[in-house]
Parts: structure tokens; sequence; C-alpha cells
């Protein structure tokens, strides 16, 4: 963390209060400096049109801190993410109650496909994926001396069945990194310690809490955790896990964002008199608008 990140966020909230009235104003006015931050060939146009929709898609993010929207937003303009799209599932702005300010905050939710797209941007990584084994697949995995044998055929004569594993694998040049194998139950205890949305009585909310969208997560998981532990890592990628589930609130576009980036005590999505649901309309989906990934 740098040493004037106080500094930083003080002049974050004096900007915020000098913008426009308007959420939405105030992202349209941050246009030229996304630019500033945004890699060689991106358009920071794109960048606010999809920073509206993520307002229309998840009204409450007009209820956070704005500062935590902007600087949100100016991490994903300088890893070259797109926020809310929910075909690229790069990244998601979710408000969460900053318990400790008595506020909402936007923090930002790196999706599984935002790490996947910021590990190709490393030479050395010719492709990467993270996969789930159902309890119909065939699945093999041995390890030798001369060599791991990994087997797996999803079952295709019909429903695959329940998840069974997770893993994640890169070929990279000159070798692979393949992760050892996460059961259900592995991937349920890292659920029940780590996810960040809850009600007040600890009930898990959002994406953990959808069957269909818990696989997406473990997914994401298997990336982040293990994975990236075993591969070259680009610059955005380093950068990803280091502020992914934070809360920014500085809008320089030089700083690097692994020094603004804090992460506070997060006590659910919403404030605690407002109990959500797993389907709360405010909640983003993984693959479709209105849902989160992590």
């Amino acid at each position: 963390m740098g040493h004037n990140l106080a500094d930083r966020a003080e002049q974050a909230r004096g900007l915020a209060k000098q913008q426009p009235a308007t959420l939405a104003q105030q992202i349209s006015a941050m246009q030229t400096e996304f630019q500033r931050a945004m890699p060689k060939g991106a358009e920071a146009g794109q960048l606010v049109r999809d920073a509206l929709t993520c307002l229309r898609a998840t009204p409450k993010l007009a209820n956070c801190f704005p500062a935590s929207v902007l600087g949100g937003l100016m991490t994903c303009a300088q890893l070259g993410l797109r926020p809310g799209v929910a075909g690229l599932g790069h990244a998601w702005l979710l408000p969460m109650w900053n318990g400790s300010d008595k506020r909402l905050d936007a923090t930002l939710i790196i999706g599984y496909r935002g790490y996947t797209e910021l590990a190709y941007r490393h030479d050395k990584v010719v492709s990467i994926a993270s996969r789930v084994v159902y309890s119909n697949d065939r699945f093999r995995l041995a390890y030798s001396l001369e060599g791991d044998v990994l087997e797996h055929e999803p079952y295709v004569d019909g429903p695959r069945g329940e998840p069974r594993l997770y893993y994640a694998l890169a070929k990279l040049q000159g070798g692979y990194a393949l992760t050892e194998p996460w059961t259900q139950a592995d991937m349920l205890a890292h659920r029940d310690r780590y996810a960040m949305a809850k009600k007040k009585d600890g009930t898990i909310v959002g994406p953990w809490a959808d069957p269909a969208q818990f696989v997406e997560m473990a997914r994401k998981t298997m990336i982040r955790n293990p994975l990236v532990k075993m591969i070259p890592l680009s610059t955005e990628l380093a950068m990803a896990v280091a502020v992914d589930e934070g809360v920014r609130l500085d809008l320089s576009p030089t700083v690097d964002p692994t020094e603004v980036t804090d992460h506070p005590v997060i006590e659910g999505q919403v404030e605690p008199d407002d109990e959500p649901s797993e389907s709360d309309d405010d909640w983003p989906p993984v693959t479709r608008p209105g849902g989160g990934d992590q």
C-alpha cells in the first residue's frame, strides 16, 4: 500500500464531490482519464458504455460511494477488462456493505474469463483452461516420473451428473502446468470460508449460492488459487490477483492499482436491513446480465 494512500483517497473524495450530480455523469466525465489508463488500442468510450450498462443492470451501484465505482472502473481501464459484459465475463462491480465506514462500496470482482484473458498476455502461455469433472464423465489422472497422464472424457449420451472434481491446466512454451484436482467437498469448504456475500445470519447468497453459478465460481477459483502459482504471470494477471475483490478510491490513471486497492471488512451484498436472496435482481449473474463472478 502506498505511503500516501490516505492523501490520494481524500483527493478522490474531493474530486467525486466536484463531479456532476449523477453517477452516470461522473462516469462520462472521467472518459479522458480512463483513456489515459487504458492499454494501447482500447477505447474509453466502450468502457463508459459498459459502465452505464452496469448501472442499469445493478441499480444499487448508484447508491455506492462514488469514488469506489470510479476507482473500480479505473482498475478495469488499466487492466483492459470490460465490466458487466455477460458474454465476456471479464469483471463486475458489485455493491457491498462496508461495515467500517457504514456505506455501500463498489467491489471489483474479476471473473473466470477475465483471468484467462489476462493469462494469455504472457508470451509463454499457449493455452489455459479450468474444467469440471461430472459424476458421469470418465476421468483418469496418474502421476509418474515419465510424465503425468490426464484423461477426461465428458459424458455425452445424457446428463453429465453432479460436479465431482475441479482442475485447471495450462500449456506453456516448453512445458505445462496441471493443478491437483479439488473435490466438491474441497470447493464447498473454500466457499464457506471465503464467500463475500452473506446475510446477517451468515447464510451465503449471490453466485456461490446458485448451483449453476457455483460452477463458474469454482472454475475461477482453480485458476486464481493453485494455477497462478504454477505459471508465468503477465503484469496484468499479477495485478488482477492483488486487486480482485477489493475497493479502490484513488482515481489516478497512472498509479499502480495494487498500491491503492484495499480489502476492507465486507458485510454482505447490501445494507444490513435489506435482506438479499438468491434471486435478488441486484446481484449480477455470472453468464447473463445481472450476475457476479468470482
